[in-house]
């Protein structure tokens, strides 16, 4: 028992130096890019999708994809139950996503804001919620797309938590369909809550294998943006209940 506990530990060890990297390097190769293709998007895009999935192939996330990517310009939203979500997104759409200003204090995470085009948002400062919306609305204005998390945060359970009301607002300001995303985990020990990064890390990407089903639904337009929201939520939920029987 106690080796098999020491192997876990050593897999686990091993792909968080190689996601570190494997990181650092597609990070610094993306941003002299940047700098060389004054900014350009396309770049970003590249990088980004490419990190992505270099990293759910390092930590063996299999994963069950259904649906199809979005043509134009949406607001993507999804359910969200651990960091693993943000490489799911960028592995298939990678757009501007909206995520927690933690995640700029994180090693080479921090470094890649501009790269992957984040939108940090403060949940504990009303004048960042409202920067956030101005962010989310600039991005849309430029042509661009946006993937947020609705609930606000990582929520455990079977189906989504309360949504947040002000990105369906910007939704129905701007004309902009929303894409409703829904993200299912076989091993519910994927769930990451109020333990620290690395002991989640060590947690499960001690085990051999993660299995995760990811789809994308059709845009979605409503009259308003309170029919909106709970069209979304009503479609996803529906997913993630198909995803459990």
């Amino acid at each position: 028992m106690f080796r098999f506990a020491r192997m876990k530990q050593l897999l686990a060890t091993i792909r968080l130096i190689l996601v570190f990297t494997g990181s650092l390097v597609l990070v610094i190769v993306g941003l002299i890019l940047l700098l060389i293709c004054l900014g350009s998007p396309a770049i970003s895009r590249f990088i980004t999708k490419n990190w992505a999935r270099y990293c759910l192939a390092v930590l063996n996330v299999k994963v069950n994809f259904s649906g199809q990517i979005p043509s134009q310009r949406v607001i993507l939203m999804a359910n969200h139950r651990s960091y693993i979500d943000i490489f799911l997104a960028f592995s298939r759409y990678p757009a501007s996503i909206v995520a927690k200003k933690e995640l700029g204090r994180w090693p080479i995470i921090g470094w890649s804001v501009r790269l992957a085009r984040m939108i940090l948002v403060d949940r504990s400062r009303k004048s960042s919620l409202i920067a956030t919306m101005r962010a989310i609305q600039a991005e849309i204005d430029k042509g661009g797309s946006v993937i947020l998390f609705p609930e606000g945060g990582i929520v455990e359970g079977q189906l989504t938590g309360p949504f947040k009301h002000g990105s369906f607002k910007i939704a129905q300001q701007t004309g902009t369909p929303v894409v409703p995303a829904a993200i299912h985990y076989h091993d519910d020990g994927v769930f990451w809550g109020d333990e620290s990064f690395l002991n989640n890390f060590y947690r499960q990407m001690g085990k051999w294998r993660t299995t995760v089903d990811f789809w994308i639904g059709e845009p979605i337009t409503a009259p308003t943006d309170a029919e909106l929201m709970t069209s979304v939520k009503n479609a996803i939920d529906l997913k993630l209940r198909e995803f459990r029987n």
